[in-house]
């Protein structure tokens, strides 16, 4: 007799800002970012829905002041996405360059 492990991971479930809606559709329009930046998002995303440990890489952090209860990550060096962990969700909230983001607080 085999054994079989089904691993089951506690996904987080994910929603989606009308902020973050804009901020993908404008920066996919905008050209500056590729179809591979954009897969990069989205195993970023994945990942956090998996709660799995960030590369230093993205540096991963908590955000201060205003936004002190949300968290920042570096897709890329001058793009970032801003989210929250809100219990069993995994917030979307914005994504952009700096100035993009830190304008809208």
């Amino acid at each position: 007799m085999s054994c079989l492990k089904i691993w089951e991971f506690n996904l987080l479930e994910i929603k989606i800002e009308k902020t973050f809606k804009k901020d993908i559709k404008r920066d996919k329009k905008s050209g500056n970012y590729s179809e591979k930046d954009f897969e990069l998002l989205k195993s970023i995303i994945t990942s956090l829905q998996k709660q799995e440990v960030m590369k230093p890489q993205f540096k991963r952090h908590p955000l201060k002041g205003n936004l002190k209860s949300y968290e920042s990550i570096h897709v890329k060096n001058d793009w970032l996405l801003i989210f929250k962990l809100e219990g069993k969700y995994l917030n979307l909230v914005m994504l952009g360059k700096h100035n993009q983001v830190y304008k809208k607080f």
